[in-house]
């Protein structure tokens, strides 16, 4: 003969709450996983690869979607700013709805150097989504800032 565990039916009055109970649990697993995402998107900016040669700085930023015209680059006390105002608007249409997005944004990003640099050399390009900014390595860092132009 086997045991079988007995279970005391629930009152009226507390199914109800054990649905809430339910429904607070779920609730709870549905904001920590959106949280998870928003922390990743306030952490948003563009993938950067930072080194130096012999004789220079080098700065790759990969800038998808952005043109040269919104992106601001400027170098202080061996700091290298990169900004950018992103826009996004897409629009799709079809039997029955129609569905816009228009995303904007600015951020910027700052990234301290490897090494002083001279900011009268300093060159940067943008060609296929990619920022390069190189350069010239200085034995001492100007303090006077600078704004780089990109081509």
């Amino acid at each position: 003969m086997s045991l079988i565990r007995w279970h005391r039916k629930p009152s009226m009055l507390a199914r109800p709450m054990m649905r809430a109970h339910d429904l607070f649990d779920e609730l709870d697993r549905l904001f920590s996983t959106q949280a998870a995402e928003l922390a990743e998107e306030a952490d948003y900016g563009p993938a950067v690869d930072v080194y130096e040669t012999d004789d220079e700085v080098v700065v790759k930023a990969q800038l998808p979607g952005v043109k040269k015209e919104d992106v601001e680059v400027s170098i202080e006390e061996s700091t290298l700013t990169i900004r950018a105002e992103t826009r996004r608007e897409e629009e799709v249409e079809d039997e029955g709805y129609v569905r816009r997005e228009l995303r904007y944004g600015t951020w910027a990003r700052r990234l301290p150097l490897p090494a002083a640099v001279d900011e009268e050399q300093v060159s940067a390009k943008m060609a296929a989504g990619v920022l390069e900014v190189r350069a010239k390595k200085s034995e001492k860092p100007d303090e006077v800032g600078k704004t780089i132009q990109v081509d």
